[in-house]
């Protein structure tokens, strides 16, 4: 099961109060959303999946970034929806290539009905994010198309790559693609919507893929260093991340081959290994300075987050983007 992360727990005590609150709004178009469905076969997985438990941060970053321009939140309120519906759609294909049974701490879709059906409630989230879309005019509407193809795109480059050819670069490539093109299309398309001139749209734009990258390091990073073995998983998909990525580009020969070694023995067989021996691939990768380096690649993002939004007015709301870069920064 994939752990959720919050940032509200990590937040200055304001950004938290903004935070629940916009998310109990959030919540609730998402079911008054949900209730409209009835005449769709597919209301009940539609509506299981957006009521889950989340974060809610992408329709969050488009509520505050049209707020940091001097737009109105009601204003925004159907595009933050989208933006939430085409990520709840990639989970449910998420879940399904990787095999996850539980979500959010539920079933998955696919658990709870089946593969066909599941397939059939993304695409129907896909569908539903592009209509709402649709009332911000052309310029949003394309945006949301092509962050929905990097996000095909980059989900296929993850699942076609491996360790042994797997780069720093090709990595970074896959995360601006499958992760951080959501979050850069959330600030961008926030801004157009709240009025913003181009300096503010583009400033919110590089705000949200260097926060979008930032934060997948972080999701990436937290599966190795947090208890537990969540990390196994990737290994066992074939996935790759960063810290194995640095740790294999820098090791030498003996250490390549225990490495082998240990990846052999985490993944023969149908069920997980056994827990001391995932322990030892976790001291390893930090012994070798791998989880440092993520650390300070993650910070140099959060920096050139900050630094991108320097020229916006001194308004709350920036502030409150400050304050998610911290908050990030600081979860363990």
């Amino acid at each position: 099961m994939k752990q959720e992360y919050a940032l509200n727990s990590y937040a200055d005590k304001s950004l938290t109060s903004y935070i629940l609150e916009t998310k109990r709004q959030i919540d609730d178009e998402l079911a008054k959303l949900a209730s409209k469905l009835q005449e769709l076969n597919l209301q009940p997985h539609i509506k299981y999946a957006l009521l889950s438990e989340g974060k809610r941060l992408r329709p969050l970053l488009v509520i505050l970034s049209a707020e940091s321009v001097g737009g109105r939140q009601e204003r925004v309120k159907s595009l933050a929806l989208a933006f939430e519906l085409m990520h709840t759609a990639t989970l449910i294909h998420d879940d399904i290539i990787d095999g996850d049974e539980f979500r959010r701490g539920i079933p998955s879709v696919h658990k709870k009905w089946s593969v066909n059906e599941a397939i059939l409630a993304g695409d129907a989230l896909i569908a539903l994010a592009v209509d709402l879309a649709s009332e911000y005019g052309k310029t949003i509407l394309k945006t949301v198309a092509q962050s929905a193809l990097e996000l095909c795109d980059g989900e296929h480059m993850d699942i076609t790559s491996s360790l042994g050819v797997a780069k720093e670069e090709q990595y970074l490539k896959k995360i601006k693609e499958k992760s951080a093109s959501l979050f850069k299309s959330s600030t961008y398309c926030g801004a157009v919507a709240g009025g913003g001139n181009p300096a503010e749209i583009r400033a919110l734009s590089m705000f949200g893929e260097n926060f979008g990258i930032a934060y997948q390091v972080k999701d990436d990073l937290l599966d190795w260093t947090r208890k537990g073995t969540l990390f196994l998983n990737d290994i066992k998909n074939g996935r790759t991340s960063l810290p194995l990525i640095h740790y294999y580009s820098s090791c030498n020969p003996t250490e390549l081959k225990q490495l082998e070694n240990t990846f052999s023995a985490l993944t023969k067989g149908s069920r997980l290994p056994k827990k001391p021996k995932a322990e030892e691939l976790r001291q390893i990768l930090r012994q070798a300075g791998s989880f440092s380096y993520c650390e300070n690649r993650i910070n140099t993002y959060l920096r050139q987050a900050v630094d991108s939004i320097s020229s916006l007015k001194n308004t709350k709301h920036k502030l409150y983007l400050i304050e998610m870069t911290k908050a990030l920064k600081a979860m363990t």
